[in-house]
């Protein structure tokens, strides 16, 4: 059982690889068809309603999967990559279409009013409350203090 969740883990991590090309079938639509927003803060948290709620319904699609999984015969292998792939393919494209990055596993950026700078959410979060900038990565995301929850400025 623990090798089968490992699997499971190792497959969804390798299928939730964001900004794939528009020709890959991940996508069901190019890139350009979803032009990014920016959001003031107060906006890309009203966004992550929006977010949460698709993340909330992915990952309980995905559980169901989970528990449906038996085996390792190339057929059930076959049909739970392709199960968690329109599921994860359905959660990228419905926060594209609000207009969020989706830049990994259940972690979407929002373009904020400063160039340089992105909000950063992740499931489990029940707002912004964190950014980076565009050069940097999730690891490199930082806390928004008190002061800072208008930050950047309107520019």
């Amino acid at each position: 059982a623990r090798w089968v969740s490992k699997r499971l883990a190792i497959l969804v991590v390798g299928l939730a690889c964001p900004r794939q090309p528009s020709n890959s079938p991940w996508r069901s639509e190019p890139a350009a068809m979803h032009p990014y927003r920016i959001f003031t803060l107060a906006e890309a948290n009203s966004a992550v309603l929006g977010v949460a709620t698709l993340t909330t319904r992915a990952q309980g699609r995905i559980e169901e999967v989970r528990r449906e999984y038996r085996g390792d015969e190339p057929e059930t292998t076959e049909r739970l990559q392709d199960e968690m792939r329109s599921i994860l393919t359905d959660w990228q494209d419905a926060v594209l279409k609000l207009g969020g990055e989706p830049k990994g596993l259940f972690t979407v950026d929002f373009r904020s009013p400063d160039p340089n700078v992105l909000w950063c959410w992740t499931a489990g979060e029940s707002e912004i409350s964190h950014r980076h900038f565009t050069w940097e990565s999730f690891k490199d995301r930082c806390s928004l203090g008190k002061g800072e929850r208008t930050w950047p400025s309107l520019n």
